[in-house]
């Protein structure tokens, strides 16, 4: 990318992503159920992840981390499926990673609404590095012990995934009109490793939502049934966003069935 082509994309950096963009990836997130996933399972933890009543999925990343930037594109289509996003921005990964300047959003101020699930985004460090979002006392204690604090880690309920199977060197130094072009290419190997990732994550929303709304989840045949073997704790997220300095608090309640 020229010099004048990067200062275009970096000075994106933070800004919302206008609704053209945003009704682009609505519409990316009703296609790609051609990749199968289905001899692929998910790691299980001891507690059930909940908030505001609903399944809980639960991100956490950093805005520098190239791997959680191409991470974030599976993720948000996955979402879509299920909700709807306000406030996304525009994020670049950190210039001086290994896969430089990947092309991505920041769940920093952005909020989630799903009559199905919930969604917490947390960005624990900024693209300098410099701390951003608190982690739930819960969650950093899943984070550290099954994820060795490693970055993307995914809850899905009482699932998780550590890191992501998508390639950050396909994506840097890239921008985001090029991954939404390639999105619409089934010969794409971004086509195909962020729609396999962000089949992955909907089949497990599937799994802890009760296989709802049937129109995404008729995709993935199985029995979306709570698994009563798993007798596990449920803790139940709580928060809410302070507006003036863009941080997250979090309450944390530890009620178990």
């Amino acid at each position: 990318m020229n010099t004048s082509k990067s200062q275009e994309v970096s000075s994106l950096i933070g800004s919302s992503v206008p609704s053209d963009l945003y009704t682009q990836l609505v519409e990316l997130s009703n296609q790609g159920y051609n990749l199968s996933v289905t001899t692929t399972n998910l790691n299980i933890l001891p507690y059930n992840f909940s908030s505001n009543g609903k399944p809980a999925v639960i991100f956490v990343g950093a805005e520098w981390c190239p791997y959680c930037g191409a991470e974030r594109w599976a993720l948000i289509i996955a979402l879509l499926r299920f909700g709807n996003f306000s406030n996304l921005q525009y994020m670049l990964s950190s210039s001086t990673d290994e896969y430089p300047n990947v092309p991505t959003f920041t769940f920093t101020n952005a909020s989630y609404n799903s009559p199905y699930i919930s969604f917490i985004g947390i960005e624990y460090e900024n693209r300098q590095g410099q701390y951003l979002d608190k982690v739930p006392t819960t969650v950093y204690s899943m984070w550290e012990e099954y994820g060795n604090l490693s970055i993307p880690f995914i809850i899905i309920g009482y699932y998780y995934q550590v890191g992501t199977t998508i390639d950050p060197g396909l994506l840097s130094g890239k921008n985001w009109t090029y991954v939404i072009d390639q999105l619409h290419n089934p010969n794409s190997p971004i086509y195909n490793q962020i729609y396999y990732q962000a089949n992955l994550i909907t089949k497990y929303i599937c799994k802890i939502d009760g296989g709802q709304p049937l129109s995404v989840c008729s995709h993935f045949i199985q029995d979306y049934s709570y698994n009563p073997q798993q007798n596990l704790g449920v803790y139940a997220i709580v928060y809410t966003e302070n507006v003036q300095n863009y941080s997250l608090e979090y309450k944390i309640g530890g009620d178990e069935k």
